[in-house]
């Protein structure tokens, strides 16, 4: 059965940094994400990745998206690919489909998820399209974080019956493509941890978070914490807990009307921070 978790109920917490640090401290960071006309995904997730404390992140894109991209966020190192071959490195952690559509860039691109990452792979958004096409067998922490529509097609069935039948869905879909842990997003976000037969459901956030780009800032979220060497399950249940604990307070703040998602960011770096 499922159990309830969150923002102020878990006990996980970054740990204090040492004096003498060093960037490899905290984790290599290779995201995967945005095809021509959708790059603002791949900003937002490595954005995110940034201000959540990754030491090091390569944003991998379509080339048409790398100025943008430098312009926002100089410090994240944006490289225009055409190839999965371009994509190379020693990377703690990789995310990867944020803005990937049903096109030829996509399909492409997304054999990179046969490549190993010993921290954890993310497969979010557009690249869940294409994981029947590609083995991802090398990755023992295997993340998969669809919202309904995805998880239904990654079942095989409707969006309708996946909401039904949610912790049941997370499940299925864990153990069809075995996965470590998959995130099932929306109204109380679903996190099952396969390896435990743990399902955990979040009670916080809510119709805030409806709007574009809340998910590619939840992937980002997630792989900064993997990066910093976080478990799994603690990376997992903590970014879903900070990201929905965010927009709670975009609510108190603002309202629950008209967030942007890069609103998101700053919040959740202080809320990580405290």
């Amino acid at each position: 059965m499922a159990k309830n978790f969150s923002f102020d109920g878990l006990d996980i917490v970054l740990p204090k940094r040492p004096t003498e640090s060093h960037k490899g401290l905290y984790g290599r960071v290779a995201i995967i994400a945005g095809s021509k006309g959708m790059g603002g995904a791949g900003i937002l997730a490595s954005e995110a990745s940034l201000f959540c404390g990754s030491g090091l992140i390569n944003l991998y894109t379509h080339h048409s998206n790398v100025h943008a991209s430098l312009e926002r966020n100089p410090e994240i190192m944006a490289i225009g690919v055409e190839s999965h071959e371009r994509v190379k490195g020693n990377f703690d952690v990789i995310l990867i489909g944020p803005g990937f559509r049903a096109n030829k860039w996509s399909k492409e691109i997304s054999k990179c998820m046969s490549l190993n990452a010993p921290n954890g792979l993310i497969i979010d958004a557009g690249a869940l399209s294409y994981i029947n096409k590609i083995q991802s067998q090398n990755n023992k922490n295997l993340i998969l974080t669809p919202h309904p529509g995805e998880a239904g097609t990654l079942l095989g069935i409707s969006a309708e019956e996946v909401q039904f039948n949610r912790e049941e869905s997370a499940i299925a879909i864990a153990n069809k493509y075995n996965a470590s842990a998959v995130i099932l997003k929306g109204y109380n976000t679903l996190v099952h941890i396969k390896g435990e037969h743990e399902t955990f459901i979040c009670k916080d956030g809510g119709p805030e978070l409806a709007t574009g780009g809340t998910g590619d800032v939840l992937a980002g979220i997630i792989s900064a914490l993997l990066a910093q060497n976080l478990s799994l399950k603690e990376s997992c249940l903590l970014a879903v807990a900070s990201h929905a604990k965010a927009g709670e307070k975009f609510v108190d703040d603002i309202g629950e009307i008209g967030l942007n998602a890069s609103t998101l960011i700053p919040i959740v770096r202080k809320i990580l921070n405290k």
